[in-house]
């Protein structure tokens, strides 16, 4: 019985916790982050050329590398905003 109204605690808790503005700010930002740092060269490949499209994107092309560090910001912006309050 105990552990069930402690189980009810936990769950309210974590529902107040996840309700609050920073932290849905942070989990937003966190998959948006995700999302560019892995979709990085697809979107690079897209942005070229038509006649291009059919190369693969070098390690060195800039849009590649500026999508994946865009992608590791946002990631350490969601980083920074959960772990303060």
């Amino acid at each position: 019985m105990f552990s069930l109204i402690n189980g009810f605690l936990l769950y309210s808790n974590l529902l107040d916790r996840l309700s609050k503005t920073h932290v849905i700010t942070g989990l937003v930002l966190a998959v948006v982050g995700f999302a560019l740092a892995l979709l990085a060269r697809r979107i690079a490949t897209v942005a070229r050329k038509k006649e291009d499209r059919a190369l693969p994107v070098e390690n060195n092309n800039k849009v590649y590398l500026s999508l994946k560090a865009l992608g590791l910001v946002f990631l350490l912006v969601a980083l920074i905003i959960l772990m303060f309050e």
